[in-house]
Parts: structure tokens; sequence; C-alpha cells
């Protein structure tokens, strides 16, 4: 493959004049140098958030921003997209090792970091590819140019990574741009290789006294048009899309920097009374939803107390377990999950065939049923699983032709719902503003009736 060197890219006036743009803002960003630690921080924080969020977008990574901030500060435990909250992950910790890097002052530029870097992006998401350059040929789906030979893959890179000290006379804006483009055109990598590339982009600038160049997802039309100009050798679209990436996150400093003491502390004051409200909502709001739970604990309760009195061959006991806590209650809300959300269990047994039902607390998933005024808060809900005879507990949705149809109970307002299957059709209904005593009876009545006789 034809690899242009950065001393072969020629410019025009509006590249030049933006990377002049881009070296005025880093001057005035570095007169402001040491930057106060906790206005660093922040814009630190929020970069981290963003650079992993459009990266990944740009793959085709489905998590929203707010769940990627939410990966990278608390993990993926709960998050119900394994794969893509692992890459959040991942990458999150690969922008974390170049800055301890760069900030060590560490040689970079080596395929040993390279293959580690991608061996940080990968790992536990394709751990037979992490870290080692792809053995065989691979296709790129509506490219011209498509990718080496992988035999020419290891000497191609190593032409890349010698290029990439700083070399008198060549503009950072422009090498960086360059290391984006040739690594992306090699793609060494089975996996991981528009993220690398930009990574590496990245390493360049910040050796460079510059910052990050953060391409948006809204923008990957015009990145990807700019990587294809630069295969045949025009390289200014790439170089301007960088520079004006870099000249953004610049100005997010600037910003920040002016901000006065005086707007400090009214943001404060104006968030602290939000804050404050919004605390004395979400536990009233729990209060609310503790007592409509509690009330639908002690009909079960009663149901099953009256049930028993009155037959000879049905006994029915409930056993209760702590209502979650409010810190639990919001984690399942925010869909963070939680563990050990029991609610009662009900051990039933008809003529000595016993059966025990597990009801707990889960995130309720809006779908078509829901009303679209109230697919917008986030609800928990009570669902309930049935202990088969290894004693483990298997919900009810996943029981072939479960002949019991109450699947899951929540509050909207002030009263309950509740989602009903059909066992023969599989189809799901709601019965809205049921009364709690009816659902009780409702569910001991299909037990009784429909699974033990």
């Amino acid at each position: 493959m034809e690899l242009w060197l950065p001393d072969q890219i020629a410019v025009n006036d509006t590249t030049n004049a933006l990377i002049q743009d881009v070296e005025e803002t880093a001057r005035r960003v570095a007169e402001h140098r040491p930057l106060p630690p906790e206005v660093l921080r922040r814009i630190e924080d929020e970069l981290l958030g963003e650079r992993v969020y459009s990266s990944n977008a740009i793959e085709g990574n489905t998590l929203d921003l707010r769940e990627t901030v939410m990966v990278l500060r608390q993990g993926i435990a709960g998050i119900a997209k394994k794969r893509e909250a692992t890459e959040a992950r991942n990458l999150g910790n690969a922008v974390k090792q170049v800055t301890q890097w760069i900030d060590g002052g560490e040689p970079l530029h080596s395929r040993d970091r390279l293959l580690q870097l991608h061996r940080t992006i990968l790992v536990d998401v394709n751990d037979d590819w992490a870290g080692r350059f792809r053995d065989r040929g691979v296709m790129i789906q509506g490219a011209k140019h498509q990718p080496p030979d992988h035999s020419l893959v290891p000497g191609l890179v190593e032409r890349v990574l010698e290029k990439l000290d700083p070399p008198a006379g060549t503009n950072a804006i422009l090498r960086a741009a360059w290391a984006h483009w040739a690594l992306a055109r090699i793609h060494p990598f089975y996996d991981g290789n528009g993220r690398i590339a930009r990574l590496w982009q990245d390493i360049v600038l910040f050796q460079s006294q510059l910052t990050c160049a953060i391409i948006r997802p809204e923008s990957r039309r015009n990145y990807l048009d700019a990587l294809g100009n630069a295969d045949e050798g025009e390289f200014n679209p790439l170089v301007q899309l960088v520079a004006e990436r870099i000249a953004s996150t610049f100005d997010r400093y600037l910003v920040e920097l002016g901000r006065t003491a005086a707007f400090a502390e009214w943001v404060t004051e104006v968030a602290g009374a939000i804050d404050e409200r919004a605390e004395e909502t979400a536990a009233l709001a729990y209060q609310r939803w503790q007592r409509k739970m509690e009330q639908l604990r002690r009909e079960f309760e009663l149901c099953a107390a009256r049930v028993s009195e009155a037959s000879k061959t049905v006994r029915i006991q409930l056993g209760p377990f702590p209502i979650i806590e409010r810190t639990q209650w919001q984690n399942i809300r925010n869909g963070l999950g939680a563990s050990k959300t029991w609610f009662f269990k009900l051990d039933v047994n008809a003529q000595g065939r016993p059966l025990r039902y597990y009801f707990f607390f889960e995130r309720h998933y809006a779908t078509d049923l829901d009303d679209p005024g109230d697919r917008s808060e986030h609800r928990v809900s009570l669902s309930v699983s049935e202990e088969d005879n290894t004693g483990s507990g298997v919900r009810l949705d996943e029981i072939p032709q479960c002949p019991l149809t109450i699947r899951e109970i929540f509050v909207v307002g002030d009263a309950f719902v509740c989602r009903r299957v059909d066992p023969a059709t599989g189809s799901a209904s709601y019965d809205r503003d049921v009364a709690p005593l009816r659902i009780a009876q409702d569910f001991i009545r299909e037990v009784v009736l429909k699974r033990l006789t």
C-alpha cells in the first residue's frame, strides 16, 4: 500500500489558518497554567466521558453519554448491555493508561506500547485477539482502498511509529492527523482499529502540549469521508476536522477558566436548591411506593392465612423479607441493579405437594403497553419466580406454558398495575388500577387451581 508520509502532505490556506487558531487558543490556555486543580479535574472528568462515548459510538456502541459516564464511575455491574459497557470501561482504562504514560514522560511510540493499549481496549470483549496483530486478510465494506496483506502489518506499523517522534518542521496537528489516518489505513487488528487510531492521535497531541480532538458521532459521515480523502492523498479535510475538534476542547478550558467566583457561588446556590428539592421529591416518592408495596404484602398475608384456615388440604405461608432501602430502590430505577431484592416468599402446599414463589424487585422496562406519558419515569416492579426441584428460582416468564398469568406488579401514580400473560397465546396485557386484594386473590387462586391441582 502507499503510505503517505507527514512531510509529503500539502495543506491549503484554510487548514493553515485553522492550525494557527489552535496554536493561539493553546497559548491563551497556557497563560493560566498551572490550572486550578478543581478546574482541571472537572474538565478532565467531563472530557473522559465524552472521549469514551464518542469514540465508541462511532464504532456502533449504543450506550448514551449518561450510561457511559455511569460505567466509568461505577463499573459495569447492573448494566444490561454487558459487552457495550465493557467496551466503555476498557476504553476509559486505556485513556487513563495513556495519561499515566504521558505524565510519567515514558517512551510512547513503540510496538509494545501499541499492543499493550490494544490489549486494554479488547480485554473481556475479544480476548483471542487482544494485543495481537491480525494474521490474515480483512475486508472493509464499502472502502475503495482495502487494508494491506497481514504479512505487511508489523513493518508498516513500525514505520508509522518511527515517524511519530516529533521531527523538526512538522506541525503536531498535521502529525497527529497523519498518525490517525495511517493506523486506520493499515488496520493492524481484527477489532479496535478506530479506537486505537483516535487514541494514538491524541497521544501525539498531548506530547506537544495540545489537547484531545473529540470526533463526535454526529460527524461520523464527514469523518469517514475525510479518512477516504486521505487515502487519495488529500489530507486537508481530516486535518481541518482534527484542528476544529482541538480548538473546541481548548474552548472548554477557556470557558471554565473565565468563570468568576460570584458565578461559581451562584451555581452552587442554585444547584444546592435543586438538589434539595430533588432529594425531598425522591424521599417522598420512595415512602409512597413503600407504603403501597407493604399494603400489597399484607393482602397476600391475609389471603394466605384465610385459605389455610378454611382448607383441610392447602397450607399457604408467607415469609417476609425487609423491603429494599431507598438506595437500592434508586439504583434499580437508574438501571444499576441491586442484590438481595426479595420482598416475600410464598410457600404453598397442597396434599403434600410443595411449591415456593419468590416476589422480588427489579426495574420495570416500558413497552408499547405503557402510556406514553409514563415511559419517561423509571419504575421498580415486583416480579415472581418459582423455585424448581433443584432449589433454584425460575422467573415465571421463563417457564414454558406457565399457567400463572400475573408476571409483574408495579405502581403508577397511586394505583397498582399488573402485567398479565395469556398462557395460550403468550400475549401480554395490563390490568390497570387493580386493587391489591384482587392481585393476591388472583395469584393464589391460580397457584392452587392451575399449578397444584
